[in-house]
């Protein structure tokens, strides 16, 4: 028996089947453990049949989860990797919120300014690996609209990643698709230090438009 069989068992009695995608994320319980505990709190369970103890057992298996994770965070995508993944995805969806957030958290973990400048040019630069080549091409691809991702992106990927690391890529990219919509559509007023990260050094591709600080 799957580990996070309830899940799939509460989507089950909602739907009637299993979504694929639950499966998919299973490769990381805590993805999908947080996953599923964002979307009941935003739509609400899938079944009327769910017990608030059922819902008890997913958290504290999503609890198990995290801890688990943590203690193999040494097999997972590098953090500033991640950040990368965020800021070249955020700016395909045009979220000008998150590439200021994300450019100034790569650089906290360790990215340097000249690799942020970079980024747009991760394909020819000699500051990139052709792993962070592969998992910046993919996010480029997955964070457009319409989604630009083929068969090739995951062909490439598979070179240089586990499957668990592939769920965590894609998950990246999920997250900061949520976040892009949500900022730009409440038009987030940027905080002071993304603002002033972003304006100084990411000048030449990017500006702040409708996150604008007021103050």
């Amino acid at each position: 028996m799957k580990d996070y069989e309830i899940i799939l068992k509460e989507a089950t009695q909602g739907m009637g089947f299993v979504p694929n995608s639950l499966d998919a994320m299973g490769k990381k319980p805590n993805i999908l453990g947080a996953f599923s505990m964002l979307y009941a709190n935003i739509k609400g369970f899938s079944s009327s049949q769910t017990s608030a103890w059922t819902g008890m057992k997913i958290l504290l298996k999503n609890l198990r989860w995290t801890l688990q994770a943590k203690k193999e965070s040494h097999l997972e995508v590098p953090t500033y990797l991640k950040d990368l993944i965020a800021h070249v995805a955020s700016n395909a969806a045009g979220c000008r919120y998150c590439q200021a957030h994300t450019a100034h958290t790569a650089h906290k973990n360790g990215v340097s300014i000249e690799k942020l400048q970079k980024v747009w040019e991760f394909e020819v630069s000699d500051l990139f690996t052709e792993q962070e080549r592969t998992a910046l091409r993919f996010a480029l691809a997955a964070g457009s609209t319409p989604n630009q991702v083929t068969p090739e992106h995951h062909k490439n990927l598979k070179q240089f990643f586990t499957e668990s690391q592939i769920v965590e890529i894609v998950a990246t990219v999920s997250i900061f698709g949520f976040l892009n919509r949500w900022n730009d559509s409440m038009a987030t007023e940027l905080e002071d230090k993304p603002f002033q990260f972003a304006q100084t050094h990411l000048a030449n591709t990017w500006n702040a438009g409708k996150h604008m600080t007021k103050s």
